[in-house]
Order: structure tokens, then sequence, then C-alpha cells
């Protein structure tokens, strides 16, 4: 979850700031092979990773591709965890272990946060 929230803040903070950061380099790493369709981190990388301008004309374009990527890594973030989610619970069914309980929970808490669609609200 740190990654996407770390993917987010790029979204809405790259007209301001140079996005090209190892935090976002790390969260787009770590993302990458669980994300579908796999052209989303590669799009987002691609633009989040070039040299920043002052050409305010580029950023705003930068943060229009951004804020047309996030959406589906953010989906595929929460497919993940329905996945995860779902395998938990299996388990616990099956071994009552309160510790796959409490992680349970507290993915559901994460899983909960995503269900509403993402919306851009510049900061």
């Amino acid at each position: 979850m740190t990654a996407l929230a770390i993917l987010e803040a790029a979204v809405l903070e790259c007209k301001k700031w140079d996005v090209n950061t190892p935090e976002v380099r790390d969260a787009l790493d770590l993302l990458e092979p669980h994300t579908q369709p796999a052209w989303l981190i590669p799009q987002f990388r691609h633009h989040a990773l070039k040299e920043r301008t002052d050409n305010h004309v580029e950023r705003e374009g930068l943060q229009q591709v951004l804020r047309a990527t996030f959406p589906g890594i953010r989906d595929a973030v929460r497919e993940l965890l329905a996945v995860r989610t779902d395998a938990l619970a299996r388990k616990f069914a099956d071994t009552h272990d309160m510790q796959v309980k409490d992680e349970l929970v507290r993915l559901l808490k994460e899983y909960g946060k995503l269900k509403e669609p993402w919306v851009f609200r510049p900061k």
C-alpha cells in the first residue's frame, strides 16, 4: 500500500516537483511483476522518470498521462488484495490461526479503502 501511496503522490505532485526519485522507482519495481495489463507500469515509468522540465505545458502533459495510468495500477493492486484476502480466508477457515486472521483483517481494511474509484484531487 505504501508503493501505491507513493505513486499517487507522484501523480498529484508531478507539476510541482521532480518525481524521478528512488521512492517512485522502487514503488514501480515492486508493483511491476504483479500489475496487469503489463503495459501500465512501463508507461507510468516512461513518463514519470523522464528529466523534469520547466515547461508548464509539458508538466501538464505529464500529469495527464499519470492521471490516466494510475487508476489501472490502483485497480491491479485492489485485485491483488482480493486474491490475497481470499487465500487468507481459506487458510484461516482451515487453521483458525489468529495471526492469519489478524493479517486478513488488516488486508480487508486496505481493500475497503480501494473500493471507491480513484478521483483526482490536486493539492
